[in-house]
């Protein structure tokens, strides 16, 4: 009985096997590792241990140095205002310590009722805003609505030295009497500089008149 040669080791049998082994073992490797290109591919519980455990917010740190003052701004413009035109100066007015000028005017009321009186006569006492430099020489009393007088042409008006008494309702009276209560005794006009006095003189009971006057200096 023959016996077969048995083979013999050659270079190329040797490469070929160490080939084999080489790449036996280097799909083992590459089947074995693995790229890791996000945290979502990492087990939490792996994760949380890699990261540890979060540690308390700790104090607050002192504040730092308060920093240099920033450059100043710059000034805004001044915004223009409307000014109404400047009106012309008015004449200047009177005083009370002071005495009426010539040819100026002033005006008041005058009223007197009593239901308790039947005869007789009734006063009432007028006093000037602004007192008279002399008296007042002409008297005139006139009703409202009845024919204009020419130095009394109507209410808050009188010719220059005159004194318009111009009544607005009266009755159970007499047109009354201007006297002069700052002489002794009392006389007719208003030569006094302050006032006059309206002396009424009674008809029935119930006297009473009311209106208004103006006087003029002279």
């Amino acid at each position: 009985m023959s016996m077969m040669p048995r083979p013999r080791l050659s270079y190329a049998n040797v490469v070929a096997t160490l080939a084999l082994v080489f790449a036996m073992s280097g799909g083992a490797l590459a089947a074995n590792h693995y790229l890791i290109n996000s945290t979502k591919q990492i087990n939490p519980k792996v994760l949380k241990t890699l990261r540890g455990a979060r540690g308390r917010t700790g104090a607050a740190g002192p504040l730092g140095p308060v920093g240099p003052q920033g450059v100043q701004g710059l000034t805004g413009k001044q915004g223009k205002s409307e000014k109404g035109e400047k009106g012309e100066k008015g004449e200047a007015g009177f005083s009370a310590l002071s005495k009426m000028p010539s040819g100026a005017s002033e005006s008041g009321d005058y009223a007197i009722r009593d239901e308790s009186v039947e005869s007789g006569s009734v006063q009432e006492a007028v006093t000037f805003p602004i007192p008279l430099s002399n008296g007042i020489p002409h008297v005139i009393y006139t009703q409202i609505g009845k024919p204009v007088e020419p130095d009394c042409p109507g209410p808050g008006r009188a010719a220059k030295g005159f004194l318009c008494i111009y009544s607005a309702e009266s009755g159970n009276v007499g047109h009354p009497v201007v006297e002069d209560a700052e002489e002794s005794p009392a006389t007719q006009g208003t030569g006094g500089d302050y006032g006059f006095v309206l002396s009424w003189t009674v008809t029935e009971k119930g006297p009473h008149d009311m209106g208004t006057y103006t006087a003029t200096a002279p």
